[in-house]
């Protein structure tokens, strides 16, 4: 596994007295200042939507673990970008632990693709599940839990291993940069092309052919339906599980895989800077976006609307109470004018 040594950064920067290889440059620092600004909003955004599961135990249910499972990806994704970040404008040791620059290094350069590729898989795992609960009727989370747990084994450790194997052959290198962000590069045709087929194609197009048998089953079932001049509430409800999800991964496909592409074939300058703050917009519009689609959510908050409105009135009403003789508590107290009597 060939790796650029410190010892070899700082040789061809004889010239430099102190050259900092962890620090980032100012038009570095610059060009990620957008991404800062999106990251720091979907922080905020991923906590109002995690905030529903302590309030709410209806989006608390196993057929929701692949949505999870994706939303905790988006969270590490930007928890990597927070970590690097900081930690290419703070430091300024001259000649940083080879271990640590290395780690940081590879960190930066692996974690990304690692969790652009679970998120792909997650969702293609959802998409399976409804089809399965579309066409068969079955509940994949009740019946099929061993293969669920395989499922989740395989999608986070498959990429991992693969990536593992592709550095100790030597098919993949990371690029160091001074001062600048280490990526990944390839010496192997055939395994840039495995990666680009794995990580983007392959999942992408069975996605869209699950999708396709989806709305395939749903429109015969309907037009058996139809002619039986019934059309039952299970069908209402597979059909709108399709439409969610298809309205999802449109536009999540529009902004994530930009990104994935540039990363496979190692494209560097506006192309890079570009793609990557699709990728966190996309990140930060993943909990508006699910939200907004799926039943559940939007009665959590709106129970959850509803207590706080309660919890408000009743403040309200608190501070508005004059007479202590008020009895009730829940209800909105107000001060009325004395009436005037006629005075002759």
């Amino acid at each position: 596994m060939e790796v650029t040594t410190m010892q070899s950064l700082i040789s061809n920067n004889t010239n430099v007295t102190c050259p900092t290889p962890l620090l980032w440059t100012p038009d570095n620092i610059q060009s990620r200042k957008a991404r800062l600004w999106i990251c720091i909003v979907a922080v905020i955004i991923h906590g109002i939507f995690w905030l529903q599961l302590v309030f709410s135990a209806s989006v608390r249910q196993k057929s929701m673990q692949w949505i999870y499972a994706y939303l905790i990806a988006d969270a590490l994704l930007l928890l990597r970008f927070f970590f690097t970040y900081i930690i290419h404008t703070i430091s300024t040791d001259c000649q940083p632990n080879k271990a640590w620059f290395l780690f940081i290094c590879y960190f930066e350069a692996i974690v990304d693709n690692y969790l652009n590729i679970v998120e792909v898989y997650a969702l293609l795992a959802l998409n399976v599940c409804r089809y399965v609960q579309i066409a068969y009727n079955r509940n994949v989370y009740k019946h099929h839990t061993i293969l669920l747990t395989l499922a989740h084994i395989s999608i986070y450790l498959m990429p991992s291993i693969s990536l593992f194997i592709q550095f100790i052959c030597g098919w993949t290198q990371v690029q160091v940069v001074i001062r600048g962000s280490c990526q990944v590069i390839y010496t192997n045709l055939y395994i840039q092309i495995f990666n680009i087929i794995t990580a983007f194609a392959l999942p992408i197009f069975l996605n869209i052919l699950i999708i396709y048998a989806s709305v395939r089953h749903i429109r015969l079932t309907s037009n058996l339906q139809r002619t039986q001049h019934h059309v039952s509430a299970r069908e209402k409800y597979n059909r709108s599980l399709v439409i969610q999800f298809l309205i999802f991964y449109v536009i999540w496909a529009g902004l994530w895989s930009p990104n994935v592409i540039v990363f496979q074939v190692s494209i560097g300058g506006n192309a890079t800077i570009i793609s990557r703050t699709l990728n966190f917009i996309e990140i930060a519009l993943d909990p508006i976006i699910i939200a907004a689609l799926d039943v559940r959510f939007w009665q959590s908050w709106k129970k959850l609307w509803m207590h706080l409105r309660k919890i408000i009135r009743f403040e309200v009403s608190s501070r508005a109470q004059i007479h202590p003789i008020t009895t009730k508590a829940n209800a909105f107290s107000y001060k009325t004018p004395q009436l005037q009597t006629t005075k002759f």
